[in-house]
């Protein structure tokens, strides 16, 4: 059975950094196309998107605002991190919601690292302790 630092670590982890390196090396107006692969928004999602927002070029505000409209997992939990504020420690109960997790998996992997709360930096112990259901976070 796999943890979600296993998911996070092939799934997620690799699409932010090559979302940072992408910020950090183009310059806007940034190519559509390639900003929906970046973020895994399906084509007709991203057509839709484009429309509603009556977006014509994307800039680096505009990245940020399509990501947090976005369906993909990482759009998700960018989404629901910004609703709470970046923060930055995280409860089981913010690590819950922000990561799309069970509730009271994360709490018993909190209670089993001895902690109550996790900087950025120690989310991978707490995400070790997390067994996740393959079919609901395929590699």
């Amino acid at each position: 059975m796999r943890t979600f630092l296993d998911y996070y670590q092939r799934k997620i982890q690799p699409q932010i950094e090559e979302i940072d390196l992408f910020l950090k090396t183009e310059e806007p107006p940034y190519n559509s196309d390639i900003v929906a692969e970046l973020l895994d928004i399906p084509y007709e999602e991203w057509e839709q998107l484009l429309r509603e927002e009556k977006i014509s070029f994307i800039t680096r505000g505009i990245f940020f605002q399509l990501m947090k409209r976005g369906s993909s997992p990482l759009c998700g939990m960018f989404r629901r991190a910004v609703e709470l504020g970046l923060p930055v420690e995280y409860t089981a109960e913010t690590a819950a919601y922000i990561f799309g997790l069970e509730l009271p998996a994360v709490r018993e992997a909190a209670r089993t690292s001895g902690r109550k709360t996790f900087t950025e930096e120690m989310l991978p112990q707490l995400f070790s302790k997390i067994f996740i259901d393959e079919i609901r976070y395929p590699l």
